[in-house]
């Protein structure tokens, strides 16, 4: 076996720019091309070649670029490798004359990514692959075969020759079928192979694990990563190989109902998975970006999400404040807070209270996220025309008792809300606001008059999510002089608790979230003072008065109280405490 780091004495090293060897101090490839430099298996011209090789776009793996340029033969290439790397190398007439796990592990995808399977039981797999340097190959197989996956080192002829042997030419040409976009129907029978398909299902099955909410799929240059939103949080959980990402997102458009052709637009749709025996709808969003489609797949799980209020993490005096809002039969009643608070989880624990036999309860949603038994869900189309506004007309001519509009996005839709809660319907819909009192100001800046305002309001409710600390590994501490003044209570002892980290939070130190709220009721008071135009710090002022307690006051009783961190408020509030 050819030994380049051998010796302890080296040739001379052929000169090369200092960028590329600083490169090279991290790139294991980079390396290798050094070794074979100094082992004189290279000389500067060809060594230089391959660098340039590598910093193309889209780069070939590195043992097969050196035998396209025709810089190393490929016997002393797979020496070289075997002695840099310690795997074991296999000649021709060692390797397989049929396919290994077939059913798992495609010739397709054996193409791609230059990797022929030798032998397999029930726990571990051996694997010939040409480009040994992808971190990629072993962890790829690992989990679409759920085994424990030990690489050997095959030379790039000897690899295309096998392939061929094992699988036929047709299959050895796939990696190439890839790169046309007019082949559809090679591209959609990729998708459809076991490999793949384990793959998408892994990734749902995981979020499922995690509880997590959303699945987003990225598109790199040199992979593929995948994060799942666990609590509000994008947690990153792995990196596939970039060969991947154009099967693996054809796979999720034909089960989501995309068109596969289309690359280049984004595209919407949705899909169902069972778990534990119930259906959850999956939301799939495409996004075209650089480097390929970025796919996010947001989890739509009803069964988990319908709650009452307590349930949602909304504390007694918050409950008997919104339930009273919603008893009136008429009037409207708002959720508000940015994107991710929670304000559609609230609408909908709202309409669970006030769903019954005696009530017609109509909505208008883009999306319908959760299907409720016994109301009346409509789906916005703005393409057809059937935007909030068009709908929300129509469902007044169905005499509804309640209606729930999903967002007030503009003018016209909360003009033609505003009427419905006039004319004798209770009206329940979100807007985005930081508070209670600046809803007041939104609603007229989109030109709806004050006395239309003071008449219909009934509340409003700001919210925001923050992260219930995991009482699995809390733990708990006496709070500093500072952490004491920051909660406006500096001279009370007080012990909080600490996000520590364990298997049952997934080591983030939280499990769970839970609402912090701020409920603004509208009195007379407060009616007169909307009548009149009053601004937003006025408003709030009256309604801390009459009782409101912020948002700051609700998220410090939180920490007092022990339910989450003072690190936790201060991540979802921004400096506000």
């Amino acid at each position: 076996m050819l030994s380049i780091w051998a010796g302890k004495s080296r040739p001379r090293r052929p000169r090369s720019d200092r960028r590329a060897a600083e490169r090279g101090a991290r790139d294991p490839a980079r390396r290798f091309l050094d070794g074979l430099a100094e082992a004189q298996v290279l000389d500067a011209a060809g060594h230089e070649r391959a660098l340039a090789a590598l910093d193309l776009p889209g780069r070939r793996p590195l043992p097969l670029l050196l035998a396209e340029l025709g810089l190393v033969h490929e016997t002393t290439l797979v020496s070289a490798l075997a002695d840099a790397t310690g795997l074991p190398f296999l000649r021709e007439e060692c390797l397989p004359g049929e396919p290994v796990l077939p059913d798992l592990i495609g010739a397709e995808y054996c193409a791609r990514a230059r990797v022929l399977p030798l032998r397999a039981d029930a726990v571990s797999l051996d694997v010939a692959a040409v480009d040994v340097f992808d971190p990629e190959i072993a962890a790829a197989l690992t989990h679409l075969t759920d085994r424990r996956v030990a690489l050997s080192i095959v030379g790039p002829g000897a690899f295309e020759r096998a392939h061929r042997a094992v699988y036929g030419d047709a299959a050895a040409e796939g990696h190439d079928a890839l790169g046309a976009d007019d082949d559809l129907a090679r591209l959609q029978d990729v998708a459809s192979q076991a490999p793949i398909v384990r793959l998408a299902a892994r990734l749902v099955r995981k979020a499922f694990e995690l509880s997590a909410s959303d699945i987003h799929v990225e598109a790199a240059e040199a992979d593929v990563r995948v994060r799942y939103r666990v609590d509000g949080v994008l947690v990153e959980a792995e990196r596939l190989a970039r060969s991947v990402q154009l099967p693996l997102a054809t796979r999720i458009k034909i089960l989501a109902g995309l068109n596969i052709a289309e690359r280049r637009l984004p595209q919407d749709g949705r899909m169902t998975v069972q778990d534990r025996g119930r259906n959850v709808d999956i939301r799939v969003s495409t996004l075209p970006t650089a480097h390929g489609e970025s796919v996010v797949l947001r989890v739509l799980d009803g069964a988990a999400r319908i709650d009452d209020f307590a349930g949602l993490g909304f504390d007694v005096g918050a409950i008997g404040e919104m339930a009273a809002m919603i008893a009136r039969p008429n009037g409207l009643v708002l959720v508000t807070g940015p994107t991710g608070s929670g304000k559609s989880t609230t609408l909908y624990a709202a309409l669970r209270r006030l769903n019954g036999s005696h009530l017609k309860v109509v909505t208008v949603e883009d999306p319908v996220e959760v299907r409720m038994p016994g109301v009346n869900q409509v789906q916005a189309q703005p393409g057809i025309g059937l935007d909030f506004a068009a709908a929300l007309r129509s469902i007044l001519r169905q005499d509804p008792d309640v209606v729930m509009v999903g967002e007030i996005r503009d003018g016209e839709t909360a003009r033609i809300a505003v009427q419905a809660a006039l004319t004798g319907h209770l009206v329940i819909s979100t807007l985005h606001t930081n508070s209670a009192p600046a809803t007041v100001t939104r609603l007229l800046d989109m030109g709806v008059a004050p006395f239309l305002i003071a008449a219909v309001l009934n509340g409003v409710v700001a919210q925001r999510l923050v992260r219930r600390v995991c009482t699995a590994c809390a733990e708990e501490s006496p709070a500093t002089h500072g952490e004491r003044i920051r909660l406006g209570r500096p001279a009370a002892p007080l012990t909080l608790k600490r996000a520590r980290g364990c298997p049952e939070c997934n080591g983030s130190g939280y499990r769970g979230r839970m609402v912090v709220s701020e409920i603004m009721r509208v009195d007379a008071s407060l009616r007169a003072l909307i009548s009149e135009g009053m601004d937003e710090q006025s408003l709030g002022r009256q309604a801390r008065a009459a009782g409101m307690v912020s948002l700051a006051e609700t998220a410090r009783a939180r920490v007092v109280d022990g339910d989450t961190t003072l690190d936790e408020i201060g991540r979802v509030f921004e400096g506000l405490l």
